[in-house]
């Protein structure tokens, strides 16, 4: 008999359960673990919004940012409490120039032979990642690339090399493309000189070199110059006809339409007609003539004329000028560059028309080879034409070998140039990409990456950690620190080695206070809140007088046709039985019954009645040109507004005022209002800290003026939670000059 293994209602309940609470586990703890980062993630925002806030009310005292912390609440904060202070005795004033106190510090540090080694190598990596290379003047880099090349090309000329330049010892490595970089000074110059591009040596080459031979025998060579002669065979031409070019060859003809001159009367007659004749015309003859006509002679058949002779200019100097134009815009439709010459532009637009029809348009590259053993090449030499070949050289190969001197001291050579480049750029920010710099051991060229400054500073950060044995995230103190090490330990008559201390002296901060600091204060360190308000909003429904009207109740109801008898001695009011009714508004009514301003024959009546239409009172309207006789009582009616409906505060206004006659009703509204409340909170340690991991926030000043505020979270931190799941905490974002990373 098998065992029945539902049998134990026990245990499968047990299971149950158990199964239940991992399923609720699954679906709650990770929200509440997401919950909880977006939690943090907000907090450190918040905070970092709060930094800025103090960072600006800084700059207001102290007319500059500070990457201190500490310093940023000492000053914003003491500030504040002085103002208090000064606020509760009248003996007292906290306004203008003041001095704020910054206590001082003693730092243990210890200075081992092992921290001067981590000195030097970091010094070093980061002087090697600017690719130091030694400064030749440029007549000697051109020499020494010339050399590698004779060299390259006649032996196995790679790796690792040694050459003497003018005296000088240099150690170099040669690339295996060294051909390859020495080729793109040639091509990258080609480019410059034409606006066009090509990829084969035979056809940049001769055209370089002709035109640095003749600046080298004349330096003064400079404006439009011709260069013929420099070829002595077929060069290739790379292009790509495109879809459309047949269609952009027709358009691009349209702007020669407008350097023909043609009489107005018969531009006027003629129109379109006229000018695309002579287009047409004039394009015959350059393909077959190859020559500029000054004039076309048109001939027009008018239907009712017969054939008209119509001359037309043709502006010489202008067209050719869009004819080059065109000619240009076409090649480089071909081939995505300018042309270099007409002469090479003509034979390609050539070949590319009668390509036309090849079914390998728009997809395949055609290409050409040009004989330009009798091109001409019409180029502007600018001034300064060497200045680029110059720089061209070091960028496209002189820089690729690392050239340096064989003796060269790198340690300290390092620390010389990456100090330098460190106090240069925090006196100027244009202080970048390739730039000379003098040390004690050599001249060197180095490329001043846009991020130096970061990666020094991250250095000084890693050096002070090293020296004191305690992690700090001011990198302004850290490099005070590293700084003063140095020196102490560079005088020759103090023992500096080991454990020592580095005093920081007290100091004092000058601020300028000003006479609203503490609503500054107060406004930037508040938390907003939206709040729901619930608003008892009265309205009120009333009238107010007009004037008043004479009437009279002078009349037989028996002769009034709009008026019928019914039981109980009432009347009912029948409007059809009237000449013209209008609605009217009296005061003398209940509030159930309506008014109306009856016309009948040479009479008009004021009739009141209720919604069923039976009378409540009916008046004559006196007329006030005939004096009464004594048996007819004149009485007055108020006449009144329409109704109008007014709030709170509306109604004291309108009760003031002698016309106002009453109100008919009040209603009580409920009314619920969504208003910004705040918070006002103090700036505090924590505030200037990471809420994951409860370091400073990474304050950056630039130049004075650009502030950047940043988490210190550089890569996701991974913390177990609930054995099972796991929390990842990025970072948070930074501030950069006001503008939250996380808006965008």
């Amino acid at each position: 008999m098998n065992k029945d293994i539902f049998s134990n209602h026990r245990n499968n309940s047990i299971a149950i359960v158990v199964m239940i609470i991992l399923f609720i586990s699954v679906v709650y703890l990770p929200k509440s673990i997401w919950d909880y980062e977006d939690q943090l993630r907000d907090e450190s925002r918040f905070r970092m919004r709060t930094v800025a806030g103090a960072e600006k009310l800084h700059y207001q005292l102290v007319k500059s940012y500070t990457t201190d912390p500490d310093q940023l609440i000492r000053v914003v904060n003491g500030v504040r409490d002085s103002l208090l202070a000064a606020a509760n005795d009248s003996t007292y004033s906290y306004y203008g120039h003041q001095r704020v106190a910054i206590p001082g510090k003693s730092i243990n540090v210890n200075y081992s032979d092992e921290y001067k080694k981590y000195y030097e190598e970091l010094h070093l990596n980061l002087f090697k990642k600017m690719n130091p290379h030694h400064h030749m003047e440029p007549e000697l880099v051109t020499y020494f690339l010339d050399s590698i090349r004779t060299r390259f090309d006649e032996t196995n000329y790679i790796g690792s090399q040694q050459m003497d330049i003018d005296s000088i010892s240099l150690s170099f490595d040669v690339s295996g493309k060294y051909d390859i970089l020495y080729q793109n000074i040639n091509t990258s110059m080609f480019n410059a000189l034409t606006g066009s591009y090509t990829k084969y040596q035979n056809f940049s080459n001769p055209l370089v070199n002709g035109v640095m031979d003749s600046l080298a025998k004349n330096p003064t060579l400079r404006g439009r110059v011709e260069f013929a002669n420099l070829y002595d065979g077929p060069v290739r031409i790379d292009f790509i006809i495109p879809f459309k070019y047949e269609e952009n060859l027709e358009k691009t003809k349209l702007a020669l339409k407008k350097q023909f001159v043609i009489d107005s009367y018969d531009s006027a007659t003629y129109g379109d007609t006229l000018y695309n004749m002579a287009l047409e015309n004039f394009m015959n003859q350059i393909d077959t003539l190859d020559v500029m006509p000054k004039m076309l002679t048109l001939m027009y058949e008018d239907t009712s004329l017969g054939e008209i002779t119509i001359p037309v200019e043709v502006k010489v100097d202008d067209m050719e000028t869009a004819l080059d134009k065109r000619r240009n815009t076409l090649y480089t439709m071909l081939t995505g560059y300018s042309e270099p010459s007409s002469f090479i532009a003509n034979k390609v637009l050539a070949v590319a028309l009668d390509s036309l029809h090849s079914p390998n348009v728009g997809i395949d590259s055609f290409f050409v080879d040009i004989d330009l053993t009798g091109a001409v090449f019409n180029l502007n030499l600018h001034n300064n034409i060497f200045n680029y070949y110059n720089k061209v050289s070091l960028e496209q190969t002189y820089y690729h070998t690392s050239a340096n001197l064989s003796d060269l001291d790198w340690n300290k050579s390092a620390i010389e140039v990456v100090e330098y480049v460190a106090s240069q750029l925090r006196k100027r920010s244009d202080f970048s990409k390739w730039q000379i710099i003098e040390a004690s051991t050599d001249t060197f060229h180095v490329n001043i990456m846009d991020n130096f400054l970061r990666r020094y500073d991250d250095m000084n950060l890693k050096l002070y950690q090293k020296l004191t044995g305690e992690f700090t995230n001011i990198f302004n103190f850290a490099y005070d620190i590293v700084d003063q090490a140095e020196q102490l330990a560079s005088i020759d008559s103090l023992d500096w080695s080991g454990a020592q201390v580095i005093v920081v002296p007290d100091d004092t901060i000058l601020v300028d206070v000003f006479p609203t600091y503490l609503q500054e204060y107060d406004t930037t360190f508040i938390i907003p809140r939206d709040t729901v308000i619930r608003i008892d909003d009265s309205t009120f429904q009333g009238v107010w007088y007009r004037n008043k009207l004479g009437v009279t109740q002078d009349y037989l109801i028996d002769s009034l046709p709009f008026l019928s008898a019914v039981e109980n001695a009432d009347y009912k009011y029948d409007f059809n039985g009237t000449d013209s009714v209008r609605s009217y508004n009296v005061l003398e009514k209940s509030d159930s019954s309506r008014v109306e301003k009856i016309y009948y024959g040479a009479n008009t009546y004021i009739m009141i009645f209720t919604e069923d239409s039976l009378m409540e009172n009916l008046y004559r309207v006196a007329d006030e040109y005939v004096v009464p006789d004594s048996m007819t009582i004149i009485d007055t009616l108020n006449v009144v507004s329409d109704e109008f409906v007014v709030g709170d505060q509306e109604k004291d206004l309108f009760m003031s005022k002698d016309s106002f006659g009453g109100w008919l009703d009040t209603m009580i509204n409920k009314k619920y209002v969504k208003k910004e409340l705040y918070t006002k909170y103090r700036f505090a340690v924590e505030h200037t800290k990471c809420s994951v991991t409860d370091i400073p926030y990474r304050i950056t000043v630039r130049n004075n003026v650009n502030l950047t505020i940043e988490s210190p979270i550089t890569k996701p931190i991974e913390t177990r939670r609930y054995l099972f799941f796991t929390q990842v905490d990025s970072s948070h974002g930074r501030i950069v000059d006001g503008e939250e990373s996380w808006i965008k």
